[in-house]
């Protein structure tokens, strides 16, 4: 048997990976950041306070398939990442062809070498542990690996301007996902400007017109922000600069993190890999470069979360694969195997049903023990005769917006965070309700209602450890009606 046929087909890769990740999406409760961007979803707009829409788009789009359910989440966000395989390996078949025909022998050009980047990205620890995850990072993922594919086929030699045009479409929407999708932008121009082969492309009339067609994505989340004062950037950008004195353990971690979450020897073999570009793989990583750099600054001062850089990741497959060059099928299933193995016992860990492995406030935490807390609130809601429930932070407003359905559940502070939805419904400032807050009710926010009765508390435990205590305060006429900055 020959090693193409020990190696998986990349359709069965991605069907793999695709089946496991809708496995997760459909079993797993959200997290609360997922529930708050499903709180944006039944209000589309233009732009958002946190991040651009794209994600709320995608959340209304699944759940108009299957419902407010998990699934219907987190559809699309799994389709994405799934997606993202076959393009990777179109894009290391186009750089293993190129670096082969640099060496004069044609290695790495083959399905084999799309076989790799398939199997590569899949067991990268982070596409396997947020693979199914409905965030910002699933749409920013997919569309930087579209116009990654689309630069590849450009820059392979095709003159058809419809690559180019895809990459500016891609690009476009890379940013409407999340800001961290201007670094290919700054990563595409540098090579535009700074090589012969980029400078040869903008004398392409269809380069100009792609990048007209990526700005052109951008003006109605443009106009939305002129409307609102620039809300959507005054968040993000605000925050550049600011973080710790300079020191080095976050940089460490940075490091740690991203040899730990590709895997080990998945990136020793996109380190080989390096060594091997040549056209498209060259593009490759000036895409790939200026957010890795800028993670290495940011990372001087504060933390750099994980999932930042995952939007790389397809291409770091593609550059492994291409790295892998013609090393045997058994170096492919062990540099795969130990990706794989890392990846599943993270999620066993992180998901383990009884006392937390990793406890404190973290995403699989944030999982658990929700069916009780949500008795007790419907159960402290008819005895109080609460028609409504007020919160005091996103992570709850997001959490209980989604567990309660058909409850009207408003945060009373943080105006900016809820500007899509509206003012608040006069009739519930005056309506009984009840006030949930993690820990006993800050007095400003008690303060703000004409009544309040004794308050209770209700405990969200994950086996027997405690993971939350919140506080229930039966509340009636909040004055000003309306939510605060």
């Amino acid at each position: 048997m020959t090693r193409a046929a020990l190696l998986p087909s990349v359709a069965l890769v991605t069907l793999v990976a695709l089946a496991f990740h809708l496995w997760l999406a459909h079993a797993l409760p959200l997290v609360e950041d997922e529930a708050y961007y499903a709180l944006w979803a039944t209000v589309p707009s233009a732009g958002y306070y946190d991040h651009p829409p794209m994600i709320a788009w995608w959340i209304r789009a699944g759940e108009a398939v299957f419902g407010a359910s998990p699934l219907g989440v987190r559809l699309l966000s799994v389709l994405g990442f799934a997606l993202a395989t076959p393009m990777a390996a179109r894009i290391a078949v186009l750089a293993g062809r190129a670096a082969g025909n640099a060496a004069g022998d044609g290695a790495g050009s083959g399905p084999e070498t799309a076989r790799r980047a398939a199997l590569y990205l899949n067991a990268t620890v982070l596409i396997l542990v947020l693979g199914f995850t409905a965030t910002p990072d699933a749409p920013s993922t997919f569309f930087w690996a579209l116009t990654g594919w689309a630069l590849a086929e450009a820059v392979a030699g095709s003159r058809h301007g419809g690559w180019w045009l895809l990459a500016g479409l891609g690009a476009g929407l890379g940013v409407l996902s999340k800001f961290t999708n201007l670094f290919l932008w700054v990563g595409l121009a540098g090579w535009l400007v700074a090589t012969r082969a980029g400078r040869a492309e903008l004398r392409r009339p269809v380069v100009w017109l792609a990048a007209v067609l990526a700005l052109a994505v951008l003006v109605p989340y443009a106009r939305w922000n002129i409307a609102h004062d620039g809300l959507g950037l005054t968040r993000q950008f605000g925050r550049i600069g600011q973080g710790e004195a300079p020191g080095w353990h976050w940089l460490l971690a940075y490091l740690g993190a991203t040899v730990a979450l590709v895997s080990p020897l998945i990136l020793a073999d996109a380190l080989a890999g390096v060594t091997r570009s040549r056209g498209p793989a060259r593009l490759l990583l000036w895409l790939t470069a200026p957010l890795v750099v800028y993670m290495g600054v940011h990372a001087l001062k504060a933390q750099v979360q994980a999932n930042w850089l995952v939007p790389l990741f397809p291409g770091i497959a593609a550059l492994a694969a291409l790295g892998a060059g013609n090393r045997p099928a058994r170096h492919v299933w062990r540099s795969a195997g130990m990706g794989l193995a890392l990846g599943l016992i993270l999620l066993g860990l992180a998901l383990w049903p009884g006392r937390p492995i990793f406890p404190g406030k973290n995403p699989p935490n944030e999982m658990k023990g929700w069916a009780p807390v949500v008795a007790d609130l419907r159960q402290a809601m008819a005895e109080t005769g609460a028609r409504w429930v007020a919160t005091d932070s996103y992570g709850l407003t997001g959490t209980l917006s989604f567990e309660l359905s058909g409850t009207p559940v408003w945060a009373i502070n943080e105006a900016g965070r809820y500007i899509f939805r509206g003012p608040l419904p006069p009739a519930l400032c005056a309506a009984p309700g009840l006030l949930v807050t993690l820990g006993a009710p800050p007095p400003e926010v008690l303060a703000r209602f004409a009544r309040h009765d004794a308050p209770r508390e209700i405990t969200r435990r994950s086996g027997a450890a405690v993971l939350q205590v919140l506080t229930a305060t039966p509340v009636q006429g909040l004055t000003p009606c309306a939510v605060t900055p």
